[in-house]
């Protein structure tokens, strides 16, 4: 009996040991899930309260944004206001100059009230037409020569309404905030350096109408005839040109071309006839001397009838025609010697091979020496 009641109470008390660990085991696991919900609950908060800050931060720096940018709206359009400032001074000293002009002059206030309102709205009307036409790309003179006259006008009322100085000030009010809003609104996008180009232009074209005149009457006809407008004015002026000297080549006319020709053969043949003492003459005269000494080439010229004579620079032309006529030069043979010292006269400098040189050379007319020039020439480029 008592080791049943000693098992009992064993039992008992390992139930009570279990119930107890149970316990702690629950207590701890309740425990733990607390603080896990705490630490939860604590990291949404931070996440919460960083979002937060974030979005606080966010919102000072758009508003600092906005507040930076309308400073420098408004110090970029600082001229903007001060005009506006302008406007609205000119607009209540007009109004009230004007109102107070026509009922000094016999009209009813509901009248005067009329006309000074008018005035002023017209003014402005045109002012605002102006720049639409300017944003539109249409002409915009006329609407702000409507604006000027009316500014120019309520200008002169302010002036005769106040008289002395006040009326001297409002009288300039009014046609200054006109030209102020014309600058504001048309503002000039060329350069001192365009405006200079413009002036120029102007002076060419206006010197180029006083000189040419028919080419001009001739080129504004064909521009005029253009039924489509296809026509340029640079191809009309070529055209007219062409009609008028007969040739494309703009500034050229038959007289210039007539003294060109004229003047080309003056060169020629002081080039040919000359007493060959230039620049040129006397490089190409020490260049063969250095090349072909006289003993080698023939220094003396060939005689025709009688003795030698000593070549001068560029080897005498001029004194071989005295014993030879034009006509033997360009139909007698072409001596095999000659050909030779032309081609290594060719060889050593074709850059200086001519005409001059080679009559120096050989000692021959310029008749003979083209046609050794132009065998020699031909028969080296063909290789």
């Amino acid at each position: 009996m008592s080791d049943y009641r000693t098992e009992r109470r064993a039992d008992r008390a390992a139930d009570a040991d279990l119930k107890l660990k149970a316990k702690i085991e629950t207590e701890r696991l309740r425990a733990e899930e607390r603080r896990k919900d705490r630490e939860a609950e604590d990291k949404r908060r931070r996440s919460q309260d960083a979002a937060d800050a974030k979005e606080r931060a966010a919102k000072k720096e758009a508003a600092r944004a906005r507040r930076s940018a309308l400073v420098a709206k408004a110090a970029s359009e600082a001229a903007t206001l001060f005009v506006f400032a302008v406007m609205g001074a000119a607009l209540i000293a007009s109004y009230s100059s004007q109102l107070g002009y026509f009922r000094g002059h016999g009209a009813n206030t509901l009248e005067a009230t009329l006309g000074a309102f008018a005035i002023e709205a017209a003014t402005w009307a045109f002012t605002a037409l102006a720049a639409r036409a300017e944003r539109d790309h249409r002409p915009t003179w006329t609407l702000r020569a409507g604006a000027f006259t009316l500014a120019a006008f309520a200008g002169v009322l302010n002036f005769l309404h106040w008289g002395g100085v006040l009326g001297i000030a409002f009288g300039v009010l009014a046609p200054l905030a006109a030209i102020l809003w014309d600058q504001r609104t048309h503002p000039s996008t060329r350069t001192r350096e365009d405006r200079v180009k413009a002036r120029q232009t102007r002076r060419r074209m206006k010197d180029r109408e006083g000189t040419h005149k028919a080419v001009v009457g001739i080129a504004r006809s064909l521009v005029l005839a253009d039924y489509d407008g296809a026509l340029t004015e640079s191809e009309a002026w070529r055209r007219a040109w062409r009609i008028e000297h007969g040739t494309d080549v703009l500034g050229m006319t038959p007289a210039l071309r007539a003294r060109s020709v004229k003047s080309a053969r003056l060169f020629r043949d002081a080039g040919e006839e000359g007493d060959g003492f230039s620049p040129e003459a006397l490089a190409v005269d020490a260049f063969l001397a250095d090349l072909f000494p006289e003993g080698e080439s023939g220094g003396a010229q060939r005689p025709s009838d009688g003795p030698a004579k000593k070549r001068g620079p560029l080897g005498g032309i001029g004194l071989s025609r005295s014993g030879r006529t034009a006509r033997k030069d360009d139909v007698e043979p072409l001596a095999a010697a000659d050909l030779e010292a032309a081609r290594k006269l060719y060889d050593a400098a074709p850059a200086r091979f001519s005409t001059p040189a080679v009559a120096k050379l050989l000692g021959r007319s310029n008749q003979y020496a083209k046609r050794i020039r132009d065998a020699v020439k031909d028969e080296r480029e063909s290789h």
